[in-house]
Formats: C-alpha cells, structure tokens, sequence
C-alpha cells in the first residue's frame, strides 16, 4: 500500500459542524422570522454542549443571519429596505458571474443545469420547490471561479434565503421562478454573456416583485404585468 492509502480524513471541529447545522436549518425554514434561539433547545436538537452552539450563533450574528434583540438570538424580521439593500447586492455582482459562467461553459455544466431544471420542474409544494431553488442556485455559485467572489455571493446567499421562504410559499411567485430559471438555463446553453446575463437580471428582478408584492399586497396579476 502506499503512503496515501493510510490518510485519515479528519472531520471539521464541532463549532464548525454546529454552525453549518443551524445554518442549514435557517435555509431550510425550520424556523420562523423573529423566532428566539436559545442555546439550550439548540444544543438538546444537535446533542451537543452549549460551547459549539454559542461559537456558532455568535458567527451566524457575524454573517447577518441572525441577529440579537435584547440580548437574545433571533431569526431577523427583513424590512423593505433590507431587501432592497440585498438586491442591489445581487444586481451588482450576480448577472456578472453568470456572463463568464456562460463563456466559460462545457457540456457536462449545461447537463447539470438542465438536470437542476428538471428538479424544479418536479418539486411539489413549498419545502420541496425551496430545496430544489436552493440546490439551483447552487449549481451556478459552485462554478464561480474569482474566490473572493465566491466568498461575497456567500454571504448575500445567506440573506437571500430570508427572501426565499416568504417569496416561495406563493405559487404564482414559485411558477415564475420555474420559468426564470428555464429562461436562464436557455441563455447559458447560447454561451452568450450578454443573454445570461440579462437572464439573471429578470430572474433577480422577478424575486424582488415578489417579496415587495408580499409586503404591499398587490396581485400576482400586477407583478407579472410588471406594475409597480
């Protein structure tokens, strides 16, 4: 045997493993805007001490997808202008990574991304068409090749998915989101930049409606007809 065949992967320390546990049950909408996390349900849930489980919510606090209010961790409560803030985020970095993922695209890529389509395509209901946006996403952040990039599409993708659970429990918001990302699959498989990048520009834009919708009350009539 050679040297390599004895290498002993070793796990990432508890605080970290911790942390990517609450984080994915924050994507993953086990709880509920302004709803308390304590250390003591959280640590009983994972089956580990209090330490990791503070480490970890004082690094989700860090990432902004917690926050503290009066002293206490709480899942934020997302204003208007705290969307609007993240939107511009994504206007401003997202159509541009997606214009060089398309240049730079193979087939085996285009495969995936069709595979991810036909996964959305599939999804059932809220909790499945949610994983099925979330592994979509994924598909296309997994391929930015610019790491500080990488690192700062990460932390809006944590805020991003506050605006995910709300926009997502209306059937009309998770229908047009199917046909966004069928149209931005379709321009990524032209491998032409400027397409895709438009492409995402109108599925960011779809979302945003969405969630403003929410918060205002208008229509899924008036958001696809593109009222304000």
């Amino acid at each position: 045997m050679t040297e390599a065949s004895f290498k002993i992967e070793r796990q990432p320390p508890l605080a970290e493993r911790v942390y990517a546990g609450i984080r994915a049950m924050i994507h993953s909408a086990a709880f509920q805007p302004g709803e308390r996390l304590t250390e003591d349900s959280l640590a009983k849930r994972l089956a580990v001490s209090r330490t990791p489980v503070r480490e970890a919510l004082f690094k989700l606090e860090s990432v902004g997808l917690i926050e503290q209010e009066d002293g206490k961790f709480i899942v934020p409560r997302l204003s208007l202008r705290d969307i609007h803030e993240i939107f511009e985020l994504r206007r401003a970095l997202e159509p541009l990574v997606i214009a060089r993922i398309a240049t730079d695209l193979t087939d085996a890529d285009l495969a995936a991304f069709r595979h991810g389509l036909e996964v959305l395509q599939a999804a059932e209901g809220v909790e499945e068409a949610t994983l099925a946006n979330i592994a979509f996403r994924n598909l296309w952040m997994d391929r930015v090749s610019n790491g500080r990039i990488r690192q700062a599409l990460a932390r809006v993708d944590d805020q991003v998915v506050l605006v995910r659970r709300t926009t997502l429990n209306n059937p009309d918001a998770r229908r047009v989101a199917l046909e966004c990302a069928h149209d931005l699959v379709e321009a990524l498989a032209l491998r032409e930049p400027a397409t895709a990048s438009l492409a995402m520009e109108q599925f960011i834009d779809a979302a945003l409606a969405f969630f403003e919708a929410a918060v205002s009350g208008k229509t899924a009539e008036a958001i696809t007809a593109g009222e304000k």
